[in-house]
């Protein structure tokens, strides 16, 4: 399991060992609905995962905890991060707002290349189809994030709302949305399709 906290920190100081990267406090309950005891989960070291920035690629250090109950481990990544995804949040919702905003997926890819070796159009529409496929978690995040957000709901064209979706989003307050809407939700809003229908079952 992958929590995502709100860090006012660099990617950067979570990629060395003696670094200064901050993780929120020991967790006081397992997460896992099956056990939940209320027992201090014990740190059980980090693993490294790459972070693919606009402009800088890291390979971070992200903190791991286990229950000493049922043995099973708790991730606790930054705001910037996207669950089981490589590319940090900013960057993801900066490349979907300009190819959505040009109008050309061909044209974007183009364009970021020079930033991201492999941008592609297939990268692109991955993730939009995530964004619309997720349209109804993600409203129901908005929501309780907002009432100003509830507007957003009365589009009903699947292109029309990921457009205003979009457009409402700035990249450099998006670790911030990260953090909250996963708080909110248990989901990243841009988890896969398996990942949601594991959920509903």
């Amino acid at each position: 399991m992958q929590n995502i906290f709100l860090s006012k920190q660099e990617p950067k100081d979570y990629t060395r060992k003696d670094g200064n990267g901050e993780y929120p406090p020991i967790p006081r309950k397992c997460p896992y609905g099956d056990c939940g005891i209320n027992l201090e989960m014990k740190k059980n070291g980090f693993y490294i995962r790459m972070l693919i920035t606009i402009t800088v690629t890291y390979w971070i250090r992200v903190r791991r905890y286990k229950c000493p109950k049922c043995g099973r481990t708790l991730s606790m990544l930054p705001s910037f991060c996207v669950t089981r995804i490589s590319y940090s949040v900013d960057f993801i919702i900066a490349l979907l707002q300009y190819a959505i905003n040009k109008c050309s997926i061909r044209k974007t890819v183009r364009e970021w290349r020079a930033i991201a070796a492999n941008v592609s159009r297939r990268l692109i529409n991955k993730y939009l189809a995530r964004v619309l496929n997720n349209r109804k978690l993600i409203q129901y995040g908005l929501n309780q994030l907002s009432p100003d957000n509830i507007s957003l709901s009365r589009l009903s064209g699947g292109t029309e709302w990921t457009k205003g979706f979009l457009d409402g989003m700035r990249p450099s307050l998006s670790p911030e949305f990260n953090a909250n809407f996963h708080k909110i939700t248990g989901k990243s809003f841009l988890c896969p399709p398996s990942r949601l229908r594991a959920v509903a079952q």
